[in-house]
């Protein structure tokens, strides 16, 4: 768990609570870094400050003076790079070059050394005049030319440090926001002349701020560093994750980086362990829905899939029946990508696919564990597949995930991967294909009289009574948005006999549609407009999400 400047330095002994208060009132007073104002406070030194940045960093401290820095490390970059990067190659390991340098979120010195150097790069933190010096003697002994100081002068101390702590700030500042938002996805992204954060806030992007492109590199950088990704590799993508910690709220984030014309996009999926599962009756299931998904999750074995696209809250939805199943008398085993939130007693495994740990690897082993109820994140591949069919034909319940618009359509989903589509039908207890659509704020909110055209658009008749659709400009209850908060829309199929024998003639998603509405599954559509005669959303939001 990342902490600041200031909490580090206290939690160290290098400050006490009350000097940091009184660093923290200098700072404000007179518009200087936190590590100056220290500084010329007396309460610290240069090497403290150093010391501590490189715990912040989490990379090794090097005093260059005590260092046996190898020749053969030395002469992989020549002085002029050295000097403008003002980095000193120390020791190769393999296809590994440590590298001691005075700036670690400059990612452009350490993308040009890695690429230069052809290595990976590992980064030790050294002070500006150990940098410089050492330039100075090595450079001097494998015969490079010198240069006149004046013009490989390197930055001084306070400047460097000042620009790591403002850059620490912004991004503390970003996450802390964030958290407090409820925001559920971080986007920061590169455009040609700044880089942009966004937040998502009940499933709709939004500026959060805008920064000099100066400073984008440097911000990209203590992001991978936070994260455990290698900051010297910009061309592939990467994945990572840290903890995070915004007053009392402790949170994980799930980071992926991504090559773009103007640098690295990195996205952050913000999960908050003890959040718990919601309440299955809180999610908003109609009572018919609600009495047949219990049923359908009660039968001792079989397949309960829940789909739906990326950000639907599918997750959400299997842990709210994960927690309603759940007991001291069955054995219940998860495999996830990742563990979002975590249960007592349910055994909760992760994929790790570096490991060998895939979905079906864990669902192979989770067969010998002798489980009850099997939760597997994803039914990504064929293999998973057959694997979850098995242990449904061997007496055990299934839950898993999968990406359509619709329940029916997951049949044709799970034949189109190879799976035989008799034993599907024999396996499959219910499909709960779901979407999150945004609340009306109820203190802005707009009521109007509809147009028929309208209701075509969402495939229902028009109505007399007024609707309510958002206000422009929303309000300061909600956040200037016209929308508070979401709510779950929800389709149920139930295979019956006869939507049995269309599946196992392979017959087309219409088919099933068909028949799945005409003995009584109520659709998407459906649940949406009556959430649009209801009040609780708008026309517009149903559209947007359908």
């Amino acid at each position: 768990m990342p902490l600041n400047l200031g909490q580090l330095m206290v939690q160290e002994g290098v400050l006490s609570s009350e000097q940091l208060q009184t660093a923290l009132d200098y700072r404000s007073e007179n518009r200087v870094r936190l590590g100056d104002a220290c500084i010329k406070l007396d309460y610290i030194n240069e090497e403290d400050l150093l010391n501590i940045l490189a715990l912040q960093f989490r990379i090794p401290r090097i005093e260059l003076d005590f260092f046996n820095v190898e020749q053969d490390a030395t002469e992989l970059i020549d002085k002029d790079l050295a000097r403008d990067c003002s980095a000193v190659p120390l020791y190769v390991l393999d296809d590994v070059l440590m590298l001691a340098i005075t700036d670690p979120l400059n990612v452009q010195a350490v993308d040009e050394i890695g690429r230069v150097t052809g290595k990976k790069i590992q980064l030790a933190l050294s002070s500006p005049s150990e940098i410089s010096s050492s330039i100075q003697t090595f450079y001097s002994v494998i015969g490079q030319s010198e240069e006149s100081s004046e013009n490989g002068e390197a930055i001084e101390s306070e400047e460097l440090i000042e620009d790591a702590e403002e850059i620490i700030e912004i991004v503390d500042g970003i996450l802390k926001d964030a958290v407090e938002s409820g925001v559920s996805d971080i986007h920061l992204e590169h455009r040609e002349t700044s880089v942009r954060v966004r937040f998502r806030i009940d499933g709709i992007l939004r500026i959060y701020k805008n920064w000099p492109k100066s400073k984008a590199a440097a911000i990209v950088s203590r992001f991978k560093v936070l994260a455990a990704i290698d900051i010297a590799e910009s061309r592939k993508p990467q994945d990572g994750r840290f903890a995070f910690t915004a007053g009392k709220k402790e949170v994980d984030l799930r980071v992926n980086t991504y090559p773009s014309v103007y640098g690295e996009k990195i996205v952050m999926r913000i999960l908050d362990p003890t959040k718990g599962a919601i309440p299955l009756e809180k999610l908003g299931f109609s009572t018919d829905i609600m009495t047949k998904w219990q049923k359908a999750c009660s039968y001792p074995n079989g397949i309960v899939l829940v789909t739906g696209p990326t950000g639907s809250g599918k997750s959400t939805s299997l842990y709210a029946t994960l927690n309603l199943v759940n007991s001291t008398d069955i054995h219940m085993i998860t495999v996830e990508d990742p563990v979002e939130y975590k249960f007592d007693g349910i055994v909760q495994g992760q994929i790790n696919e570096r490991a060998g740990m895939t979905f079906a690897a864990a669902l192979r082993a989770m067969l010998r564990q002798d489980p009850d109820i099997i939760m597997v994140g994803e039914m990504r591949d064929r293999e998973t597949i057959d694997l979850a069919i098995r242990a449904a034909l061997t007496g055990h319940l299934v839950f898993s995930t999968l990406h359509t618009n619709n329940a029916t359509a997951s049949y044709s989903r799970l034949m189109d991967m190879g799976t035989d589509p008799f034993m599907l039908s024999t396996t499959v207890r219910a499909i709960l294909a779901q979407r999150l659509i945004r609340r009306l704020c109820t203190k802005c909110r707009v009521g109007y009289r509809a147009t028929e055209e309208e209701f075509e658009t969402i495939g229902m008749p028009p109505q007399d009574e007024p609707i309510y659709k958002h206000k422009e400009n929303g309000c300061s209850y909600c956040g200037d948005r016209g929308y508070k908060g979401r709510a779950g829309l929800y389709e149920l199929l139930v295979p019956t006999p006869e939507l049995n024998e269309l599946v196992q003639k392979k017959s087309p998603d219409d088919d099933l549609y068909r028949l799945a509405i005409e003995q009584g599954m109520s659709t998407l559509a459906n649940e949406g407009y009556n959430y649009v005669r209801s009040g609780l959303t708008s026309i517009k939001e149903i559209n947007r999400v359908l």
